[in-house]
């Protein structure tokens, strides 16, 4: 995962933790606000997730993944 879109998942996760609406104009005030440049589509992008998704599923789901099991030997 690159830099800009953990900062775009941040960015969400501030305005949702504040009740604001999250837009791309929101997500991109905050990038700037901390400095950080990303490409110019990924703002509009997790706005329309947050737009049609849960925020708060997304956050409580993150690792209902069911990834494999690890095998681990003892020594």
């Amino acid at each position: 995962m690159s830099a800009g879109e953990l900062a775009c998942i941040y960015s969400i996760l501030m305005l949702h933790n504040d009740g604001i609406a999250i837009t791309a104009e929101k997500i991109n005030t905050i990038l700037k606000a901390v400095g950080v440049t990303v490409e110019s589509y990924w703002p509009s992008l997790f706005a329309k997730l947050a737009q049609n998704k849960s925020i708060d599923d997304l956050v409580l789901n993150a690792g209902a993944t069911g990834g494999a099991a690890v095998a681990v030997s003892a020594p």
